[in-house]
């Protein structure tokens, strides 16, 4: 068993105000808001490693009237930073509040938007492009969140209805891109209030054509395949301050080269908020040997891995965009530590 302790140390990037940067005349409305934290990580070897997360977005909307309004949104993060790509979003939008809403642009599809994922209060990614992954350095290939996606580096069209008693549909198409041909997605997510208890569903269907050197994250290998197909399904639960969460991801690969990038994951997870103060355990499980494929070009079986990972934080909320935050667990066979400090506006 890896004994490997990591502690992370994280500080304050931004201060802290109370609301977003905004100007609005009678029609336009211009935004900015920027969050980060930095600090260290220090492994067994004590060689500490820097460590980073922050993430900027600008809007510009034109409202037309009261229902209407077309805009234009950029952002950028630090795993857009790290890929080398410098854009998380660049989109153009239309929405009109009776029907639904338009993008087209660099972002990611319906299916990851409206995608549900586990309580989580430890801002380490857990939804999302993992810090803990990437820095841990586990030396497994894994698929490290529970909602589908198809990248954010093609240019796609987003379509989405209005959230009503019957619920939120959309679809995604993405065609032009390099890491492959096209890419259509579904999704659907259904929100019931149960008296206390409030639930959300969601549910999405993707389909990519011929990946050629996709890559899903920065520690899973670049896909080559006929085509990949992807299910995702959410459950949130609600009860007063308690959120509870279940969530999986499906992958499969037609006919893949090389290592295995597809499989399954699947977490679950509880929060609850008291004053000022959230607590969460989160607990997530990861296959990428589930189809047992043969390599198209040599013919021999595909290796793949698992993990299971397992986190506990608590995050004090110390103004409105300020939070204290700690977390600890278990990823692989490698425990950790983390601290820190979020702040933004």
């Amino acid at each position: 068993m890896n004994k490997k302790i990591s502690l992370i140390a994280i500080c304050c990037l931004f201060g802290a105000n109370a609301h977003a940067l905004d100007y609005s005349t009678d029609n336009w409305r211009f935004s900015l808001n920027a969050d980060g934290m930095a600090g260290f990580l220090e492994t067994k070897d004590d060689k500490p490693l820097g460590i980073y997360d922050w993430d900027v977005k600008a809007s510009a909307t034109y409202h037309i009237n009261s229902i209407r309004r077309i805009g234009a949104v950029y952002s950028i993060d630090a795993n857009a930073v790290d890929d080398e790509t410098y854009i998380h979003d660049a989109f153009i939008l239309f929405q009109d509040k009776n029907i639904g809403r338009a993008e087209f642009g660099l972002t990611h599809s319906i299916a990851r938007k409206m995608g549900l994922g586990l309580p989580d209060v430890g801002y380490l990614r857990i939804n999302d492009k993992s810090i803990l992954y990437k820095k841990l350095n586990l030396n497994k290939v894994l698929i490290s969140d529970t909602t589908a996606t198809t990248g954010h580096e093609t240019l796609r069209l987003n379509i989405a209805t209005t959230s009503t008693d019957y619920g939120q549909y959309g679809l995604s198409i993405a065609t032009g891109g390099n890491d492959f041909d096209f890419a259509i997605d579904t999704a659907a997510k259904y929100k019931q209030p149960l008296g206390k208890l409030k639930a959300a569903y969601s549910v999405a269907l993707s389909y990519m054509d011929k990946p050629n050197g996709y890559e899903d994250n920065s520690f899973t290998p670049a896909v080559y395949a006929d085509w990949r197909g992807q299910v995702a399904l959410g459950v949130n639960l609600q009860y007063n301050s308690f959120v509870f969460g279940l969530s999986s991801r499906l992958i499969y690969d037609e006919n893949p080269i090389g290592k295995a990038s597809d499989g399954l994951v699947a977490g679950t997870g509880i929060s609850y908020d008291f004053l000022q103060s959230s607590v969460s355990l989160s607990y997530l499980f990861s296959d990428t040997n589930l189809w047992k494929h043969n390599d198209k070009i040599t013919g021999t079986e595909i290796s793949g891995d698992y993990t299971n990972t397992i986190i506990a934080s608590f995050r004090y909320k110390y103004t409105q965009n300020t939070s204290i935050f700690m977390s600890g667990g278990l990823a692989h066979t490698t425990p950790f530590f983390a601290v820190g400090l979020k702040s933004g506006f």
